[in-house]
């Protein structure tokens, strides 16, 4: 069993890469709730009226929203570890050392959305492996797209990231690897060219 955790001194580029991507899902759904408001308040003739105030408040709920998560998103990283297995891959979150508002979102996170954050992925549930510049991706067979169970990603931040990137190209039949930019399949490659 190999346990590795987030480097200390990567950790806060990995906590401005997630909570962008937070920041982006949170100002896409911000976004089209302003359109739909922008459209239904202008057949009335109040869109003047409303939609300023209503953009400044959706701005400064998405400033509070960035800077809350920055040391939630942190906290949680910084609790995070990985172990690799003879038979899986696990992500899995030292619950222990979070702090109170980390604790609570988990909890809200894990009670009402059934969002996992201890995930376990066994080398025959793989169903694809991706590598791209910023984390290995391994998604199982029982991937849910909406609370993200079922997916490990490995951020380029790990202790001994290109070991684990080198052990994952060279048993790409063992992880599914896809290739980047086609999303072929290394391991029907090796197929065709046995037949």
């Amino acid at each position: 069993m190999r346990k590795y955790n987030i480097r200390k001194e990567f950790a806060d580029e990995y906590v401005k890469r997630e909570t962008n991507k937070k920041i982006k899902i949170a100002s896409i759904a911000l976004s089209i709730f302003l359109i739909l408001m922008f459209f239904f308040t202008h057949s009335y003739g109040v869109h003047r009226i409303l939609m300023p105030p209503l953009s400044i408040f959706f701005l400064i709920i998405l400033i509070v929203i960035y800077i809350s998560s920055l040391s939630q998103i942190k906290n949680i990283i910084c609790s995070t570890y990985f172990e690799f297995s003879d038979e899986s891959i696990s992500r899995l979150l030292d619950k222990e050392k979070l702090n109170l508002m980390s604790k609570v979102g988990v909890s809200r996170n894990e009670h009402r959305y059934g969002v996992k954050f201890n995930q376990t992925i066994k080398f025959n549930e793989i169903e694809s492996t991706s590598i791209n510049a910023n984390e290995i991706t391994i998604k199982s067979k029982h991937y849910d797209f909406f609370t993200s169970n079922g997916k490990i990603s490995i951020p380029k931040e790990i202790e001994n990231y290109e070991a684990i990137k080198s052990e994952i190209i060279k048993n790409f039949d063992k992880y599914n690897l896809t290739l980047p930019n086609n999303g072929y399949n290394i391991n029907e490659r090796a197929k065709k060219e046995k037949d």
